[in-house]
Formats: structure tokens, C-alpha cells, sequence
């Protein structure tokens, strides 16, 4: 009786050779590169950014970065009627705080700062309020009924063309002595930390 033949035994798969090994590691490598490239273009394009005028399209309080730029001087109309501006205070460290007598956040952050602006203001702080109310009668009508120590303005199509809408209130803009803008803070914070960003200013 003829034995039974055995299936052919299919030969083993040819190991993979090194040179398909070192020719995905060299394509990795480009990749890489080109990532670590791209990161660092970004990077120094974000620099150039910060040192150059907003383009038309963006604002201060709108643009990825402001730190650096001069602040627009604005002219803004104070609850007594009396005009007031940022080149007033040409030497001082200033903050500019938008609100609004509606803005929940925005009530809890005043008695902060009035205490920051009683604090340093003999080394020169001044805090401008500058409110996003529809009118002067609702930011008259909040302050009848809550101590602020420090300045108040009501904003206006000038100072919005310049500055922008804030993206949420209270947003606030931190600006040195010399005109130009240390920080911007959007939203709440604790006093900890605008005592910091006023610090950054003095």
C-alpha cells in the first residue's frame, strides 16, 4: 500500500532585512524634524507677532498676544459728567478693568480692588473701571449703592474700535509706567492674583 504524500511545506516568509528597518527609521526622522520645524517657525512667528501694530482684522482685547503693545490712549466720560483719559496718567502704572453693573464676577473683584488701589497708590497705581453698561444711568444708579475708590468711565464707540469687545467680563489689561501692556486677564481672579499682576507693573 503506497504511503499517503505529505503537503508541500511552504518555505518560511524571507526575514524583513535591515535596510527596510533603516529606511522607515530614516522616514521617521524626516517627519520628526519636520514637526520640530514647523514648532520652531511657529514660535518665532508668535515673537514677530508680539512686536508688531494689531493688524485690521484683530483688537487688544481679541489678539493671541498683547503683552508688549502700546496701550491706545482713549478719552471716556466719568459719571460727573467730567472727561477722562489714559494720557492723564502718562508715568503710572495703570489697570484698566472692563465690567458691567450686571456682571456677577465683576461685583466680587471691586472690593479687591479697592483694597489694591488703596495699597499702592502712593507708588502711583491708578484703576480705571471702564463699564460695558447700554448708559450712564445704570453705572450711576450701582454706584449710589457700592464703595469704589478708584476711577469710572463708561465706554464708547471710540474706545471699542481701538480696543475691542471683551471676549467675557470682567477682562482686565495690566499697563506699565511707560505705556506699554504687561498682561491681560480674562475673567475672574483671586486677590492673590491681581495683586501679582499689579506688582508686575509698580
Amino acid at each position: 500500500m503506497a504511503s499517503p504524500s505529505l503537503p508541500p511545506i511552504e518555505p518560511p516568509p524571507p526575514p524583513r532585512s535591515a535596510t527596510n528597518w533603516r529606511s522607515w527609521l530614516i522616514v521617521a526622522l524626516v517627519v520628526l524634524g519636520g514637526l520640530i520645524y514647523l514648532a520652531h517657525e511657529r514660535h518665532l512667528q508668535q515673537q514677530q507677532q508680539a512686536a508688531l501694530p494689531l493688524s485690521s482684522g484683530q483688537t487688544l482685547l481679541t489678539a493671541e498676544s498683547v503683552s508688549g503693545r502700546p496701550a491706545p490712549d482713549w478719552t471716556l466720560p466719568q459719571p460727573n459728567g467730567q472727561p477722562l483719559s489714559l494720557a492723564q496718567f502718562k508715568g503710572h502704572p495703570v489697570v484698566m478693568d472692563f465690567w458691567a453693573s450686571w456682571c456677577g464676577p465683576c461685583k466680587l473683584e471691586i472690593p479687591w480692588w479697592n483694597q489694591l488701589q488703596a495699597k499702592y497708590q502712593s507708588q502711583g497705581l491708578v484703576i480705571v473701571g471702564i463699564s460695558e453698561d447700554s448708559g450712564m444711568a445704570p453705572v450711576k444708579k450701582f454706584l449710589s449703592s457700592h464703595a469704589v475708590n478708584y476711577k469710572v468711565v463708561l465706554a464708547n464707540p471710540s474706545i471699542q474700535g481701538s480696543y475691542g469687545f471683551p471676549y467675557g467680563l470682567p477682562t482686565t489689561i495690566f499697563i506699565r509706567p511707560n505705556g506699554q501692556i504687561a498682561s491681560r486677564v480674562i475673567g475672574l481672579e483671586d486677590p492673590a492674583q491681581l495683586q501679582h499682576h499689579v506688582k508686575q507693573i509698580l
